[in-house]
């Protein structure tokens, strides 16, 4: 990729249809190298999520819990049925969790630097979308299976009820889904069943060392529990969540020529920010609501006075 590409692209990413392998491939890389940058908007949610979470995990495992084992108490059963519980949880709220995340990425894949995004306006913009990210993400989790609704809200900006103009985010999620879903869901499935399978056994065998050290120690096993696999499963939504976002860009591209009409209004960008008062731009490509100008507000970033 040339580096005088239109509007600078700081990550260096290639705007192109990609394979399920190479958007995972794109996920770990952009993960790796944007880890300390990402990992501020991930903690938002994620610690008052997590604080929640030792509170009902309190509730079950103790208060439930025994009532649920009965007689027959098998330690490894047991230990199965909490790190079952645990990543159901974590499972169940990761779409949340990660939202801040997705609204960062969608401003840095088109930040000319990403040193310039400012945390309180990526927030400003999660925020604006709160009502139909806790309804979606939270509220309705249980009953939709269909994946993009964070993507679809918060980059696309889709309201929440039909309008002549815009159909509604579940619209929307569904007509993505019906066309993108069977292939998605395939690897999106096969990835869950290897970072399930990963958390079991890690939180199984650390279990059975701090067993076979400290025969008697419930501290070690508390941390273990609450802490360790919390945040074993933590980290690996956060790189799904990195993934779900190229996955949406790749479908965007695969069924909308996405790259080509991004090719079309980076053009336009260009011409405006040259002269913002040139006339011969539509006023909808200066400050549209699409995809696109979204990550070229020029709220999002600090400029270089600022900065300095």
């Amino acid at each position: 990729m040339k580096k005088n590409t239109p509007l600078n692209w700081s990550p260096g990413i290639v705007i192109r249809k990609r394979t399920m392998n190479e958007t995972r491939d794109l996920a770990l890389r952009i993960l790796g190298r944007n880890f300390k940058a990402l990992l501020p908007y991930y903690l938002t949610l994620a610690l008052p999520v997590y604080a929640f979470n030792l509170l009902l995990w309190g509730v079950l495992f103790f208060v439930v819990g025994p009532l649920t084992t009965g007689a027959s108490y098998d330690p490894v059963a047991r230990e199965i049925e909490i790190l079952a519980i645990i990543y159901a949880t974590i499972l169940y709220e990761s779409s949340f969790v990660g939202s801040l995340t997705t609204a960062y990425l969608g401003v840095w894949l088109f930040a000319p630097d990403e040193r310039a995004i400012k945390y309180r306006s990526v927030v400003r913009t999660w925020r604006s979308s709160w009502f139909q990210l806790v309804y979606y993400l939270i509220l309705t989790r249980i009953i939709r299976t269909r994946v993009f609704y964070p993507e679809t809200i918060l980059l696309e900006k889709t309201p929440f009820r039909s309008r002549p103009d815009r159909i509604s985010t579940k619209e929307r999620v569904r007509n993505i889904n019906l066309s993108f879903q069977g292939v998605f869901s395939t690897g999106f499935f096969s990835m869950e069943s290897y970072m399930f399978a990963g958390v079991l056994s890690g939180g199984l065998l650390f279990s059975g060392l701090v067993k076979g050290l400290f025969p008697d120690s419930v501290v070690y096993l508390f941390i273990i529990n609450a802490a360790i696999v919390p945040a074993l499963v933590f980290g690996s939504r956060l790189y799904v969540a990195v993934y779900r976002f190229f996955s949406y860009i790749n479908y965007r591209i695969e069924s909308e020529g996405w790259d080509l009409d991004l090719a079309f209004r980076t053009e336009l960008s260009k011409r405006s920010r040259v002269d913002e008062e040139d006339q011969t731009i539509p006023a909808r490509f200066r400050r549209s609501k699409t995809l696109a100008p979204i990550h070229l507000d020029a709220d999002a970033f600090e400029s270089e006075e600022a900065r300095r």
